[in-house]
Protein backbone atom coordinates (compact mmCIF):
# COMPACT_ATOMS: atom_id res chain seq x y z
CA UNK A 1 0.00 0.00 0.00
CA UNK A 2 2.87 2.45 0.85
CA UNK A 3 4.59 1.74 -2.46
CA UNK A 4 1.36 2.39 -4.39
CA UNK A 5 0.86 5.62 -2.42
CA UNK A 6 4.34 6.86 -3.26
CA UNK A 7 3.86 6.18 -6.96
CA UNK A 8 0.49 7.94 -7.00
CA UNK A 9 1.84 10.93 -5.03
CA UNK A 10 4.82 11.17 -7.35
CA UNK A 11 2.63 11.13 -10.46
CA UNK A 12 0.32 13.81 -9.17
CA UNK A 13 3.16 16.03 -7.94
CA UNK A 14 5.00 15.66 -11.23
CA UNK A 15 1.95 16.98 -13.05
CA UNK A 16 1.81 20.03 -10.82
CA UNK A 17 5.55 20.63 -11.04
CA UNK A 18 6.18 20.26 -14.77
CA UNK A 19 3.01 21.87 -16.17
CA UNK A 20 3.83 25.43 -15.02
CA UNK A 21 7.38 25.30 -16.37
CA UNK A 22 6.11 26.52 -19.73
CA UNK A 23 5.46 29.87 -18.01
CA UNK A 24 8.85 30.18 -16.32
CA UNK A 25 10.02 32.80 -18.80
CA UNK A 26 7.13 35.10 -17.89
CA UNK A 27 6.81 34.57 -14.09
CA UNK A 28 9.24 35.53 -11.45
CA UNK A 29 11.27 32.48 -10.36
CA UNK A 30 10.89 33.09 -6.62
CA UNK A 31 7.14 33.71 -6.85
CA UNK A 32 6.66 30.63 -8.96
CA UNK A 33 8.64 28.51 -6.51
CA UNK A 34 6.50 29.71 -3.61
CA UNK A 35 3.25 28.95 -5.42
CA UNK A 36 4.42 25.50 -6.42
CA UNK A 37 5.52 24.75 -2.87
CA UNK A 38 2.09 25.69 -1.50
CA UNK A 39 0.30 23.65 -4.15
CA UNK A 40 2.48 20.62 -3.45
CA UNK A 41 1.80 20.77 0.28
CA UNK A 42 -1.97 21.09 -0.26
CA UNK A 43 -2.18 18.17 -2.70
CA UNK A 44 -0.05 15.95 -0.49
CA UNK A 45 -2.25 16.72 2.51
CA UNK A 46 -5.45 15.86 0.58
CA UNK A 47 -4.05 12.58 -0.75
CA UNK A 48 -2.82 11.48 2.68
CA UNK A 49 -6.28 12.13 4.11
CA UNK A 50 -7.91 10.12 1.31
CA UNK A 51 -5.61 7.10 1.83
CA UNK A 52 -6.18 7.27 5.58
CA UNK A 53 -9.96 7.10 5.03
CA UNK A 54 -9.53 4.15 2.67
CA UNK A 55 -7.48 2.20 5.22
CA UNK A 56 -10.12 2.79 7.90
CA UNK A 57 -12.90 1.40 5.64
CA UNK A 58 -13.67 -2.33 6.33
CA UNK A 59 -14.85 -4.40 3.38
CA UNK A 60 -16.04 -7.90 4.38
CA UNK A 61 -16.26 -10.45 1.59
CA UNK A 62 -17.14 -14.01 2.71
CA UNK A 63 -16.58 -16.24 -0.24
CA UNK A 64 -17.47 -19.26 1.86
CA UNK A 65 -20.89 -17.99 2.93
CA UNK A 66 -23.02 -21.02 3.85
CA UNK A 67 -26.24 -19.14 4.60
CA UNK A 68 -27.84 -20.75 1.57
CA UNK A 69 -26.56 -24.23 2.39
CA UNK A 70 -29.12 -26.92 3.11
CA UNK A 71 -29.12 -28.82 6.37
CA UNK A 72 -27.43 -32.19 6.13
CA UNK A 73 -27.61 -35.35 8.23
CA UNK A 74 -24.36 -36.64 6.78
CA UNK A 75 -25.76 -40.06 5.99
CA UNK A 76 -27.39 -42.12 3.25
CA UNK A 77 -31.02 -43.11 3.69
CA UNK A 78 -33.15 -45.89 2.26
CA UNK A 79 -36.80 -46.78 2.66
CA UNK A 80 -37.15 -49.92 4.74
CA UNK A 81 -38.66 -52.90 2.94
CA UNK A 82 -40.10 -56.10 4.36
CA UNK A 83 -36.99 -58.23 3.83
CA UNK A 84 -34.65 -55.76 5.54
CA UNK A 85 -37.05 -55.31 8.48
CA UNK A 86 -37.31 -59.10 8.85
CA UNK A 87 -33.53 -59.60 8.76
CA UNK A 88 -33.05 -57.00 11.51
CA UNK A 89 -35.96 -58.34 13.64
CA UNK A 90 -37.58 -54.92 13.38
CA UNK A 91 -41.26 -55.29 14.44
CA UNK A 92 -42.63 -51.88 13.45
CA UNK A 93 -44.19 -50.60 10.19
CA UNK A 94 -42.39 -47.26 10.15
CA UNK A 95 -38.79 -46.04 10.13
CA UNK A 96 -35.98 -45.32 7.65
CA UNK A 97 -32.83 -47.40 7.18
CA UNK A 98 -29.36 -45.82 7.39
CA UNK A 99 -27.42 -47.36 4.49
CA UNK A 100 -24.25 -45.30 4.99
CA UNK A 101 -22.67 -42.59 7.17
CA UNK A 102 -20.36 -39.77 6.05
CA UNK A 103 -17.19 -39.65 8.11
CA UNK A 104 -17.09 -36.53 10.23
CA UNK A 105 -20.66 -35.56 9.37
CA UNK A 106 -23.42 -34.59 11.77
CA UNK A 107 -24.74 -38.16 12.02
CA UNK A 108 -21.24 -39.57 12.57
CA UNK A 109 -20.68 -37.13 15.44
CA UNK A 110 -24.05 -38.13 16.90
CA UNK A 111 -23.00 -41.79 17.01
CA UNK A 112 -25.26 -43.08 14.23
CA UNK A 113 -23.87 -46.06 12.31
CA UNK A 114 -24.71 -47.94 9.12
CA UNK A 115 -27.60 -50.35 9.66
CA UNK A 116 -29.41 -48.18 12.21
CA UNK A 117 -33.13 -47.60 11.73
CA UNK A 118 -34.30 -44.05 12.52
CA UNK A 119 -37.67 -44.48 14.22
CA UNK A 120 -38.47 -41.00 15.53
CA UNK A 121 -37.31 -37.44 14.92
CA UNK A 122 -37.91 -35.14 17.90
CA UNK A 123 -40.70 -37.44 19.10
CA UNK A 124 -42.46 -37.80 15.71
CA UNK A 125 -42.58 -41.22 14.02
CA UNK A 126 -40.68 -41.33 10.74
CA UNK A 127 -42.81 -42.97 8.04
CA UNK A 128 -40.47 -42.90 5.02
CA UNK A 129 -37.38 -41.17 3.65
CA UNK A 130 -39.02 -38.01 2.31
CA UNK A 131 -40.92 -37.59 5.57
CA UNK A 132 -37.62 -37.59 7.50
CA UNK A 133 -36.11 -35.07 5.07
CA UNK A 134 -39.10 -32.76 5.48
CA UNK A 135 -38.70 -32.93 9.27
CA UNK A 136 -35.01 -32.09 8.86
CA UNK A 137 -35.79 -29.08 6.65
CA UNK A 138 -38.00 -27.61 9.39
CA UNK A 139 -34.84 -27.02 11.47
CA UNK A 140 -31.97 -24.55 11.15
CA UNK A 141 -28.22 -24.58 11.73
CA UNK A 142 -27.39 -24.93 15.40
CA UNK A 143 -30.56 -26.85 16.28
CA UNK A 144 -30.20 -30.10 18.22
CA UNK A 145 -32.77 -32.86 17.69
CA UNK A 146 -33.51 -36.12 19.48
CA UNK A 147 -33.41 -39.28 17.36
CA UNK A 148 -34.86 -42.63 18.41
CA UNK A 149 -32.75 -45.41 16.88
CA UNK A 150 -33.32 -49.16 16.51
CA UNK A 151 -30.00 -51.05 16.64
CA UNK A 152 -29.38 -54.74 17.23
CA UNK A 153 -32.92 -55.27 18.56
CA UNK A 154 -32.49 -52.41 21.05
CA UNK A 155 -34.01 -48.93 21.04
CA UNK A 156 -31.54 -46.15 21.87
CA UNK A 157 -31.59 -42.35 21.88
CA UNK A 158 -29.14 -40.06 20.12
CA UNK A 159 -28.83 -36.25 19.88
CA UNK A 160 -27.83 -34.72 16.56
CA UNK A 161 -26.77 -31.09 16.07
CA UNK A 162 -27.08 -29.55 12.61
CA UNK A 163 -23.75 -27.91 11.81
CA UNK A 164 -22.61 -26.49 8.45
CA UNK A 165 -20.68 -28.86 6.28
CA UNK A 166 -16.92 -28.69 6.27
CA UNK A 167 -15.25 -27.92 2.90
CA UNK A 168 -15.47 -30.94 0.63
CA UNK A 169 -12.37 -33.08 0.27
CA UNK A 170 -11.68 -35.50 -2.52
CA UNK A 171 -10.07 -38.85 -1.88
CA UNK A 172 -7.99 -40.33 -4.66
CA UNK A 173 -6.70 -43.83 -5.18
CA UNK A 174 -4.43 -44.75 -8.07
CA UNK A 175 -5.15 -41.34 -9.61
CA UNK A 176 -8.95 -41.83 -9.55
CA UNK A 177 -11.39 -40.05 -7.27
CA UNK A 178 -13.35 -42.36 -4.97
CA UNK A 179 -17.05 -41.61 -4.65
CA UNK A 180 -19.76 -43.36 -2.65
CA UNK A 181 -23.10 -43.83 -4.31
CA UNK A 182 -26.36 -44.33 -2.45
CA UNK A 183 -29.02 -46.70 -3.70
CA UNK A 184 -32.27 -44.98 -4.64
CA UNK A 185 -35.27 -46.90 -3.38
CA UNK A 186 -38.02 -47.74 -5.91
CA UNK A 187 -40.58 -47.46 -3.10
CA UNK A 188 -42.50 -49.67 -0.68
CA UNK A 189 -45.41 -50.68 -2.88
CA UNK A 190 -48.86 -49.63 -3.93
CA UNK A 191 -51.50 -50.12 -6.56
CA UNK A 192 -54.68 -48.74 -8.03
CA UNK A 193 -57.03 -48.92 -11.02
CA UNK A 194 -55.71 -50.54 -14.20
CA UNK A 195 -56.61 -50.06 -17.88
CA UNK A 196 -55.39 -52.59 -20.45
CA UNK A 197 -55.88 -52.33 -24.22
CA UNK A 198 -55.68 -55.53 -26.34
CA UNK A 199 -56.77 -56.66 -29.80
CA UNK A 200 -60.02 -58.57 -29.27
CA UNK A 201 -60.88 -60.19 -32.58
CA UNK A 202 -63.14 -63.29 -32.69
CA UNK A 203 -64.43 -63.82 -36.27
CA UNK A 204 -66.38 -66.94 -35.23
CA UNK A 205 -68.14 -65.03 -32.43
CA UNK A 206 -69.04 -62.24 -34.87
CA UNK A 207 -70.43 -64.85 -37.28
CA UNK A 208 -72.63 -66.26 -34.50
CA UNK A 209 -73.90 -62.80 -33.55
CA UNK A 210 -74.72 -61.81 -37.12
CA UNK A 211 -76.56 -65.09 -37.69
CA UNK A 212 -78.81 -64.19 -34.72
CA UNK A 213 -79.48 -60.64 -35.96
CA UNK A 214 -76.91 -58.78 -33.82
CA UNK A 215 -74.16 -56.42 -34.92
CA UNK A 216 -70.75 -57.94 -35.58
CA UNK A 217 -67.84 -57.25 -33.25
CA UNK A 218 -65.71 -54.35 -34.46
CA UNK A 219 -62.43 -56.24 -34.27
CA UNK A 220 -60.77 -53.12 -32.87
CA UNK A 221 -58.75 -53.01 -29.64
CA UNK A 222 -60.90 -53.02 -26.54
CA UNK A 223 -60.12 -51.80 -23.04
CA UNK A 224 -60.16 -54.11 -20.04
CA UNK A 225 -60.85 -52.39 -16.71
CA UNK A 226 -59.48 -53.67 -13.43
CA UNK A 227 -56.96 -53.07 -10.69
CA UNK A 228 -53.66 -54.22 -9.21
CA UNK A 229 -51.51 -54.01 -6.10
CA UNK A 230 -48.05 -55.14 -5.03
CA UNK A 231 -45.47 -54.75 -2.29
CA UNK A 232 -41.68 -54.60 -2.11
CA UNK A 233 -40.25 -57.86 -0.73
CA UNK A 234 -36.63 -56.73 -1.05
CA UNK A 235 -34.00 -55.74 -3.59
CA UNK A 236 -36.55 -53.99 -5.81
CA UNK A 237 -38.66 -57.14 -6.25
CA UNK A 238 -42.41 -56.54 -5.99
CA UNK A 239 -45.04 -59.29 -5.68
CA UNK A 240 -48.78 -58.82 -5.82
CA UNK A 241 -51.77 -59.47 -8.00
CA UNK A 242 -54.11 -57.91 -10.49
CA UNK A 243 -56.74 -58.47 -13.10
CA UNK A 244 -59.15 -56.81 -15.51
CA UNK A 245 -62.32 -57.53 -17.43
CA UNK A 246 -64.36 -56.45 -20.44
CA UNK A 247 -68.04 -56.76 -21.34
CA UNK A 248 -70.15 -56.00 -24.42
CA UNK A 249 -73.85 -56.53 -24.97
CA UNK A 250 -76.76 -55.73 -27.29
CA UNK A 251 -80.53 -56.18 -27.01
CA UNK A 252 -82.83 -56.12 -30.04
CA UNK A 253 -86.41 -56.94 -30.83
CA UNK A 254 -87.25 -60.26 -32.39
CA UNK A 255 -87.96 -60.27 -36.11
CA UNK A 256 -91.54 -61.34 -35.45
CA UNK A 257 -92.05 -58.20 -33.40
CA UNK A 258 -92.88 -59.96 -30.15
CA UNK A 259 -90.23 -60.39 -27.49
CA UNK A 260 -86.54 -59.63 -27.38
CA UNK A 261 -83.19 -61.26 -27.81
CA UNK A 262 -79.88 -60.24 -26.24
CA UNK A 263 -76.26 -61.23 -26.19
CA UNK A 264 -73.68 -60.69 -23.44
CA UNK A 265 -69.96 -61.06 -24.14
CA UNK A 266 -67.71 -61.28 -21.07
CA UNK A 267 -63.95 -61.69 -20.87
CA UNK A 268 -61.57 -61.35 -17.95
CA UNK A 269 -58.31 -62.50 -16.45
CA UNK A 270 -56.34 -62.29 -13.20
CA UNK A 271 -53.20 -63.62 -11.64
CA UNK A 272 -50.00 -63.15 -9.69
CA UNK A 273 -47.82 -60.18 -10.65
CA UNK A 274 -44.03 -60.31 -10.21
CA UNK A 275 -42.23 -57.05 -10.99
CA UNK A 276 -38.66 -55.81 -10.77
CA UNK A 277 -38.43 -52.06 -10.24
CA UNK A 278 -35.33 -49.89 -10.35
CA UNK A 279 -35.11 -46.13 -9.90
CA UNK A 280 -33.49 -44.38 -12.88
CA UNK A 281 -31.22 -41.56 -11.57
CA UNK A 282 -34.12 -40.29 -9.43
CA UNK A 283 -36.94 -41.87 -7.43
CA UNK A 284 -39.39 -39.93 -9.60
CA UNK A 285 -38.69 -42.26 -12.55
CA UNK A 286 -38.72 -46.03 -11.99
CA UNK A 287 -38.04 -48.76 -14.58
CA UNK A 288 -40.67 -51.51 -14.33
CA UNK A 289 -40.14 -55.07 -15.64
CA UNK A 290 -43.12 -57.32 -14.98
CA UNK A 291 -44.73 -60.69 -15.50
CA UNK A 292 -48.33 -61.74 -14.83
CA UNK A 293 -49.20 -65.43 -14.55
CA UNK A 294 -52.79 -66.51 -14.07
CA UNK A 295 -55.98 -67.56 -15.73
CA UNK A 296 -58.80 -66.11 -17.79
CA UNK A 297 -62.17 -66.84 -19.29
CA UNK A 298 -64.26 -65.62 -22.23
CA UNK A 299 -67.96 -66.37 -22.68
CA UNK A 300 -70.82 -65.42 -25.03
CA UNK A 301 -74.41 -65.74 -23.84
CA UNK A 302 -77.33 -65.46 -26.30
CA UNK A 303 -80.89 -65.28 -24.93
CA UNK A 304 -84.40 -64.74 -26.22
CA UNK A 305 -87.75 -64.28 -24.49
CA UNK A 306 -91.37 -63.49 -25.21
CA UNK A 307 -91.84 -62.10 -21.69
CA UNK A 308 -94.63 -63.23 -19.39
CA UNK A 309 -92.40 -64.27 -16.49
CA UNK A 310 -94.07 -65.50 -13.29
CA UNK A 311 -93.11 -67.25 -10.04
CA UNK A 312 -95.59 -69.91 -11.13
CA UNK A 313 -93.82 -70.57 -14.42
CA UNK A 314 -93.35 -74.12 -15.66
CA UNK A 315 -90.10 -74.41 -17.61
CA UNK A 316 -91.53 -77.08 -19.96
CA UNK A 317 -94.91 -75.54 -20.63
CA UNK A 318 -95.23 -71.80 -20.16
CA UNK A 319 -91.80 -70.13 -20.30
CA UNK A 320 -91.12 -68.91 -23.79
CA UNK A 321 -87.41 -68.18 -23.19
CA UNK A 322 -84.24 -69.77 -24.48
CA UNK A 323 -80.58 -69.24 -23.70
CA UNK A 324 -77.19 -70.75 -24.39
CA UNK A 325 -73.73 -69.80 -23.08
CA UNK A 326 -70.49 -70.75 -24.81
CA UNK A 327 -67.39 -70.44 -22.64
CA UNK A 328 -63.63 -70.94 -22.87
CA UNK A 329 -61.17 -71.04 -19.93
CA UNK A 330 -57.44 -70.62 -20.47
CA UNK A 331 -54.06 -69.88 -18.94
CA UNK A 332 -52.77 -66.26 -19.24
CA UNK A 333 -49.21 -64.92 -19.27
CA UNK A 334 -48.26 -61.28 -19.78
CA UNK A 335 -44.63 -60.09 -19.76
CA UNK A 336 -44.25 -56.31 -19.85
CA UNK A 337 -41.83 -53.41 -19.62
CA UNK A 338 -42.58 -49.83 -18.69
CA UNK A 339 -41.95 -46.95 -16.35
CA UNK A 340 -43.51 -45.57 -13.18
CA UNK A 341 -43.55 -41.76 -13.12
CA UNK A 342 -44.05 -40.40 -9.62
CA UNK A 343 -45.97 -37.13 -9.68
CA UNK A 344 -45.93 -36.89 -5.88
CA UNK A 345 -44.48 -39.10 -3.16
CA UNK A 346 -47.73 -41.06 -2.94
CA UNK A 347 -49.18 -40.84 -6.48
CA UNK A 348 -47.87 -41.74 -9.91
CA UNK A 349 -48.68 -43.19 -13.32
CA UNK A 350 -47.44 -46.65 -14.32
CA UNK A 351 -47.38 -47.25 -18.10
CA UNK A 352 -46.35 -50.58 -19.66
CA UNK A 353 -46.29 -52.30 -23.03
CA UNK A 354 -46.40 -56.09 -23.09
CA UNK A 355 -47.76 -59.20 -24.73
CA UNK A 356 -51.00 -60.85 -23.65
CA UNK A 357 -50.65 -64.57 -24.33
CA UNK A 358 -53.20 -67.32 -23.73
CA UNK A 359 -53.04 -71.10 -23.74
CA UNK A 360 -55.76 -73.76 -23.38
CA UNK A 361 -55.33 -77.49 -23.05
CA UNK A 362 -58.31 -78.19 -25.32
CA UNK A 363 -59.36 -76.34 -28.45
CA UNK A 364 -63.09 -76.83 -27.99
CA UNK A 365 -65.40 -74.44 -26.15
CA UNK A 366 -68.03 -75.55 -23.67
CA UNK A 367 -71.75 -74.90 -23.35
CA UNK A 368 -71.56 -73.66 -19.77
CA UNK A 369 -75.12 -74.56 -18.69
CA UNK A 370 -74.81 -78.27 -19.54
CA UNK A 371 -71.03 -78.68 -19.96
CA UNK A 372 -71.38 -79.87 -23.55
CA UNK A 373 -68.42 -79.56 -25.90
CA UNK A 374 -68.76 -77.49 -29.05
CA UNK A 375 -66.70 -79.16 -31.73
CA UNK A 376 -67.26 -77.05 -34.82
CA UNK A 377 -65.64 -73.69 -35.64
CA UNK A 378 -64.03 -73.08 -32.26
CA UNK A 379 -62.79 -69.45 -32.02
CA UNK A 380 -59.06 -69.10 -31.47
CA UNK A 381 -57.88 -67.44 -28.27
CA UNK A 382 -56.67 -63.87 -28.44
CA UNK A 383 -52.90 -63.27 -28.33
CA UNK A 384 -51.75 -59.72 -28.93
CA UNK A 385 -49.70 -56.78 -27.77
CA UNK A 386 -51.09 -55.13 -24.67
CA UNK A 387 -50.85 -51.53 -23.51
CA UNK A 388 -51.43 -50.92 -19.81
CA UNK A 389 -51.85 -47.74 -17.82
CA UNK A 390 -52.27 -47.86 -14.07
CA UNK A 391 -52.75 -45.19 -11.42
CA UNK A 392 -50.25 -45.79 -8.63
CA UNK A 393 -51.15 -44.96 -5.05
CA UNK A 394 -48.46 -45.90 -2.57
CA UNK A 395 -44.97 -45.18 -1.31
Amino acid sequence: MKKQRSILLGSVLAGFIWSPMLLVAQVDTLELHTQLQQAQEEVQSQLENAFQDLENTSINMNLNDDSRENLQFGLYLENLDFEEAYERHYPYNYGVLVSGVVNGGNADRAGIVKGDIIMEFDGEKVRYEDHLLSLRDSKKFGDTVALTIFRNENIIERSLTFSPRAPKTRIYKDGKMITEKSRISPGYGGGGPLFVSVDFDFPEVSKLLVANGFDALTGKPVTFYGGYGMGNVGHGLFIGGGGAGFTADQQIQKSAGTGYKRYLLESGYGGVMIHKKKALFTKKLVLDLGLLLGGGSTSITVSSTDGGFSWNSDIENNINSESFKYQKDYFVYQPSIGVLVRITDWFGIDANVGYMGTYAKENSWKEANFDFSIDDGNPELFNSLSYSVGLWFGY
